[in-house]
């Protein structure tokens, strides 16, 4: 893991996509704008874009560091390290939080009688296994997760409008509140959650083959991410409608419940489970790389092999003791993190960092200048 390794442009495209319907798959994004989550959405997806423009401008000031490592660089020693530190548990605390959200899924979809420890031991040991094999071997991973997870939505999809399950009228009335109600879904929690997450990419982007395959690919990748998002988000109401979006626990599997063709294609709850289960374990894989590369260049840790096992350990314990149950587990989700963790680790430090790395980069070259 410690050798030069590399991806390609569309493993990280796939990366990327993946990342994002992670664990936004399975709740209901933008709820609390009821027919006009949709809208949220879309705002909150140009807004992601703008933030991951950020972190790849940072990314292009210091193409061969982590972001961890560069914070030192752009504070100064001690401020640097102290800040490298927080990143580090906070991807550690959200790898927790993700895995803890599958835990829950699986224990209530389809192991009603195991333990939620017990299921976090086994995706733990599945991450690790990845972390192991290294970085190349996670990017082909990532490719091929793409292509069965978009065979399955397009096949859920295209049996519910054979089903005939869309009601269009469950869309209206559009902006009946105003549009107060859809900027407040937007802004923080949608915008942080997915969108926002994407900064650990700036972990992983030294990895890239290529420096310029970061907006290249990214923003695409990002795009893409974020019709996806919105289309799923459409199609959730369409079936459901808000009264039953704002009550269900996982909408997307209320929805696909409803898929009855001649009494014979049915229940296809399964293959949902299977995207669930394949978007988390690659999100809570790249938290997990990303907690071992800020660990190993915090702690000067030549062989990062001997992190995967503590931070492991750390990870399913604190998605086991974070919350007592899946509500508390889900409010602290909702009123807590995106106000006092990412807003402040996804929006206003790295803002900070570019324009604190653009004044030093000009002072460089103004002194050189004088130099010369």
């Amino acid at each position: 893991m410690n050798r030069k390794l590399s991806i390609s442009g569309f493993q990280f495209f796939c990366m990327i996509v993946l990342f994002e319907i992670g664990s936004s798959s399975l709740i209901g994004l933008a709820t609390d704008a009821k027919q006009d989550a949709w809208i949220s959405l879309i705002i909150a997806f140009f807004m992601g874009c703008l933030l991951f423009y950020i972190y790849i401008k940072l990314y292009e000031m210091y193409p061969d560091l982590p972001f961890t490592h560069y914070i030192q660089k752009i504070l100064g020693k001690y401020a640097g390290i102290l800040l490298a530190l927080i990143y580090t548990i906070y991807f550690i605390y959200i790898a927790g939080r993700v895995l803890r959200d599958f835990e829950e899924l699986l224990v209530i979809s389809l192991y009603n009688a195991t333990s939620l420890i017990s299921i976090g031991i086994l995706m733990s040991f599945l991450v690790m296994y990845a972390v192991y094999k290294g970085f190349e071997t996670f990017g082909r991973v990532n490719e091929f997760s793409f292509y069965i997870i978009m065979l399955i939505i397009l096949v859920v999809v295209g049996f519910e409008l054979v089903g005939k399950l869309f009601h269009i009228n469950n869309l209206r009335p559009v902006l009946e509140d105003g549009w107060k109600p859809v900027l407040q879904a937007a802004f923080p929690l949608t915008v942080t959650f997915p969108f926002g997450e994407i900064i650990t990419l700036t972990m992983l982007m030294p990895h890239l083959r290529k420096p310029e395959i970061a907006i290249k690919v990214g923003m695409p990748a990002m795009i893409f991410a974020g019709f996806l998002l919105t289309t799923l988000t459409l199609i959730n109401i369409t079936i459901l409608g808000v009264d039953v979006l704002e009550r269900t626990t996982y909408p997307i599997l209320t929805a696909v419940s409803y898929i009855n063709i001649a009494n014979f294609i049915q229940r296809l709850d399964s293959l949902i489970v299977i995207v669930m289960v394949l978007g988390g374990f690659i999100k809570v894989a790249v938290f997990f790389f990303c907690a071992v590369i800020g660990a190993s260049d915090l702690f000067r840790v030549k062989k990062r092999d001997v992190l995967t096992y503590p931070i492991a350990v750390i990870i399913v314990v604190s998605s086991v003791w974070m919350a007592p149950n899946y509500l508390e587990h889900y409010k602290e989700g909702l009123d807590v993190v995106p106000y006092y963790l990412h807003v402040p680790l996804q929006i206003i430090i790295p803002i900070a960092l570019l324009v604190i790395a653009i004044i030093q980069k000009k002072g460089n070259e103004k002194n050189s200048l004088e130099n010369n």
